[in-house]
Formats: structure tokens, C-alpha cells, sequence
């Protein structure tokens, strides 16, 4: 005997994507701000060029809690929503037939069949965002965050990435062409030192005078985190600080040889905090501005 076909404005629905929830007869989506915020809050992270392990652990250090099944936020879980088309309200039906677990795409997309989380230039923008991550290996995957400036940093010579290079307790920014023994100068800048001068440099007064309204009030905003490096919550200061320096810097190219180096041998030792050493930082306006390093 055939199965009566239940009309579609009858049809109860089977699951919806974890921001939203069922309406009590499963007929309908129900819109959840809270979670659309936290779901927005995820894009945005990804577009300033946090990777999925950073955003889930930052947010499971801020107590942000994760939509149901879930207990805790993760790596994978955060992949998947940055890839949903459903965020902005898009929905693919699909074929399960055959026991495909992934499903067979069936016809086009349907949009505006969820209530959307975001808008799709914020989902476009995170895509672009997210494969720049990827051909750069720049997602970060540590508990704690040992390197504030990302592929921020560039050689000022040779204008190869400059790398956060760890030997023990020696942690370094050092350009690659060294690290890969194929060319520049085998020179590095510590790493502590390097953080405390541009922090220092962004603080002064002076600097934020020449600067527009709009990155002034970013640089501001970096500077009242940096107060707080040393308080109890330093992790959350250091998160804020590598999250707004995207917004404004465009380069850090780093000169840990001096102006005028000495060539040097692919096998010498590397040597680190060359006394002329200095740095030029490059803001998204086009402005360009040295800097000197603070103590030896």
C-alpha cells in the first residue's frame, strides 16, 4: 500500500543547523540572536586571520558556550560552520540514497530558506580569509601566543617572510632565506625585544597624532591592552592586540643586520640583536614609519 504524501506546508522538520532551533510543532526555524552573535563574532575572527584551533580555544578560554550537541568549541566544529552556505540562509538539499553520509547535491540551492546569522559578504569575505590561511600555513594552533605579529613581519633585504624561530629559550624572528640556509643575512632579532620596541612604538603620543581618525582609534584600543600585558588576564590582552594590529599594520619589515650588512657565509652561526638593527612599519594607509630597538 503507497504511503500518503504529506502535504509540504504539513511536513515537520527533520534537524536545522546548530544557531538556530525548531519552532514546538517542527514546522518552522526559530531565530536565536545570541547564537547568530557568537556565529558572526567566529566569521569576523577568521577574517582578522585567526585560524579554527586559535578561535575554539579562545573561546573556550572565555567561557563562550558551545551550540548543543557540543560541549566545547573545536577545531573541527569551527571548520564546518565557516564553510556553511547556511549561515546566510542557503540551503542545498541533498540524496542520501545509498548510504552516502555526505549526501548527493539534488537541484539548486534554495536561498533564504533559513533565517540568516550573517550577511554573505561577511561568508565571502571569511572564504577569502580562510584560503589566504591555508597557502600561508598562518592558522594558529597553540594554547598560548607566543608571536603577536603573524605574516605580519617581512625582511627588510630580501623581503621574504621573516619567521618566529624557537631554540629553547631563544625565540627569534628570523628571515627564512637564513632559516633555509639559501641566501639574506644570518641575522635575527629576539623575539622579546622585538615585541616590547613596536609595542613601545605604537604608544608614543607622537604617533597617534599622525595618524587618520580610524586607525587612531584601533592604535588606541591597542594601547589600552597593552597596559593590561602584565594583569591577570594578559592571555585575552595578547589576543586583542594580535587581532587589531591586522586591522591597521600591513607590514613589519624587519633590518636585524643595520642598514649597510656585511655579507656573511650560508654556514656562519646566526647572530642575533645586530646593535644597528631597526624596523619600518607599514600601515594599511600607505604610511611608513622606523623604529629603533629599545635596550641592547
Amino acid at each position: 500500500m503507497a504511503r500518503k504524501r504529506v502535504p509540504e506546508d504539513e511536513r515537520k522538520i527533520s534537524n536545522c543547523p546548530s544557531w538556530l532551533t525548531l519552532s514546538e510543532d517542527r514546522r518552522s526555524f526559530v531565530f536565536l540572536p545570541e547564537r547568530a552573535q557568537i556565529l558572526k563574532q567566529i566569521f569576523e575572527l577568521s577574517i582578522g586571520g585567526l585560524g579554527s584551533y586559535f578561535i575554539a580555544n579562545h573561546l573556550n578560554r572565555q567561557n563562550v558556550p558551545a551550540f548543543p550537541p557540543s560541549k566545547r568549541w573545536d577545531h573541527t566544529t569551527i571548520d564546518s560552520m565557516l564553510r556553511n552556505r547556511a549561515t546566510f540562509g542557503e540551503h542545498q538539499p541533498k540524496s542520501y540514497v545509498g548510504g552516502n553520509k555526505k549526501g548527493v547535491p539534488l537541484g539548486p540551492p534554495i536561498p533564504g530558506y533559513y533565517p540568516p546569522a550573517i550577511d554573505q559578504s561577511l561568508y565571502e569575505a571569511a572564504q577569502v580569509a580562510r584560503q589566504q590561511n591555508l597557502s600561508s600555513r598562518r592558522g594558529r594552533k597553540g594554547e598560548n601566543i607566543t608571536n603577536l605579529f603573524g605574516d605580519l613581519t617581512t625582511c627588510y633585504y630580501c623581503n621574504s617572510p621573516v619567521k618566529f624561530y624557537s631554540n629553547g629559550n631563544e625565540k627569534s624572528l628570523i628571515c627564512l632565506q637564513v632559516l633555509q640556509s639559501s641566501g639574506c643575512f644570518r641575522s635575527g632579532w629576539s623575539y622579546r625585544n622585538f615585541e616590547s620596541t613596536v609595542l613601545h612604538f605604537l604608544a608614543h603620543p607622537c604617533l597617534v597624532d599622525a595618524l587618520e581618525e580610524k586607525d587612531r582609534e584601533v592604535i588606541d584600543e591597542i594601547v589600552d591592552h597593552i597596559k593590561h600585558l602584565l594583569g591577570d588576564n594578559s592571555y585575552a590582552a595578547r589576543f586583542e592586540i594580535a587581532l587589531k594590529l591586522k586591522k591597521v599594520v600591513s607590514e613589519l619589515k624587519l633590518a636585524s643586520a643595520g642598514l649597510d650588512p656585511n655579507l656573511s657565509w650560508p654556514e656562519a652561526l646566526i647572530r642575533r640583536d645586530n646593535p644597528r638593527r631597526f624596523f619600518e612599519i607599514v600601515f594599511r594607509n600607505g604610511q611608513t614609519y622606523a623604529g629603533i630597538p629599545i635596550g641592547p
